[in-house]
Order: structure tokens, then sequence, then C-alpha cells
């Protein structure tokens, strides 16, 4: 099986100009933010519906716990914040780029993720089920227990991760590199495992989650 150019993998940066800070009480239901700096804290989670964000950029834990049902953001930079336990089903993200922040236990499922880098970020027991997955990249995170369970996958690279206990049940997958991670305990339809990429040294974990022992041959003489 050849891989597919590292290009067709590798989403586009995210593009910015000037960031016109403002104060968290202009997330409102509907609401259109364009080049906006979103930072600090929140009194309590934000409970905001179809909020759009453009060309912005996330700090803090002012959405840590946020729920965003319908969530767009579209060249969105997302540096260092916190977003435990926030909940943003049916979002769709585009060419956003999340560094170094804290997503345990975030919850995107039914959403749409395209030219997507997550970078250094914690996001233990986070769920991605039912999502569909365009040029997305998990670059040296901490993700123990993720959910992909019944998702697109078209091109995806989870690369120098922990991934282990990985969840791909239902999975449709049409290119995951999973090269340098951690995948023990990984749970994968067969049917889909011909648009996976390991090494060698996942091999096992493989085979393990397909219910294949794998041990040394021993030859009588």
């Amino acid at each position: 099986m050849g891989s597919k150019p590292i290009k067709e993998i590798l989403p586009e940066p995210p593009s910015q100009g000037e960031f016109v800070d403002v104060d968290c009480d202009q997330l409102v239901d509907g609401a259109m933010l364009e080049s906006v700096s979103l930072s600090g804290s929140s009194i309590q989670p934000k409970i905001v519906q179809r909020l759009g964000i453009e060309g912005s950029r996330i700090t803090g834990s002012v959405l840590a716990g946020s729920k965003l049902p319908g969530v767009r953001m579209v060249d969105c930079c997302i540096d260092r914040a916190d977003l435990a336990g926030a909940t943003w089903n049916d979002a769709r993200l585009v060419r956003t780029r999340f560094d170094e922040s804290r997503l345990t236990g975030f919850d995107a499922r039914m959403s749409e993720l395209r030219d997507v880098v997550f970078h250094k970020c914690k996001m233990p027991e986070s769920f991605l089920s039912e999502t569909q997955l365009t040029r997305v990249r998990f670059d040296d995170c901490q993700m123990p227990g993720f959910d992909l369970s019944n998702a697109k996958i078209h091109s995806v690279a989870i690369n120098g991760c922990d991934a282990r206990s990985l969840n791909l049940l239902g999975a449709r997958i049409e290119f995951l590199d999973l090269r340098g991670s951690m995948i023990d305990g990984i749970a994968i339809d067969p049917l889909f495992l011909n648009g996976l990429i390991i090494d060698a040294t996942q091999a096992p974990a493989i085979a393990m989650a397909l219910g294949v022992r794998v041990g040394d041959i021993h030859l009588s003489s």
C-alpha cells in the first residue's frame, strides 16, 4: 500500500491579521465575530448557538466547559486555551490550529474538521465520533481514550502521540497515518485496515485488536 504525498495531509495554516479584544459577553446566539481576540476566563460556561468566529485568536479559559452547538470557526488560532469539558457538537472547523491547549473530555461529535492541526494538546477521553476529517493532524498530543468511532476519516495523521485505547470502531478510513504514536489497546474494524499506515512496532497492537496471536516459531529438529 503506497502512502499519500505528505502535502495531502498537511493542513493550510490559518491566515490572520490584527485582532480586536472583545468581551465574552459578545458571545451570543447567532453572533459573527471576525479578527477578534478572546482571552481570559468566564464566570460560568458559555452556552451559545450558531456562533461564527473567523480569523481570530482564542486563549485562556474563556471557553472552558462551553456548549457551542453549530459553532463555525475559520482561520482561527486556539493557543494555550482551556477547552476542558467543552461540547461543540455539529461544529465546522476550517483552517484552524490548536496549540498546547487543554481539551480533556472535549466533545465535538457529528462535526466537520478540514485543514485542522492539534499540536501538543492534552485531550484525553475526547470525542470526535461521527465526524468528517479531511487533512487533520495530531502532533505530539496526549490523547488516550480518544474516540473516533463511526467517523469518516478522509486524511488524518496522528504522529508522536499517546493514542492508547484509540477507538476506531465503525470508522470509515480512507487514509490514517499512525506512525510514531502509541496505539496499545486500539479498537478497529478489519474492513477498513487498507487505509491504515503503521510502523513495524505498532503491528502487535493491530494484531491484538483483530484477535490475532503473535508468537515465536518453534521448529522441531
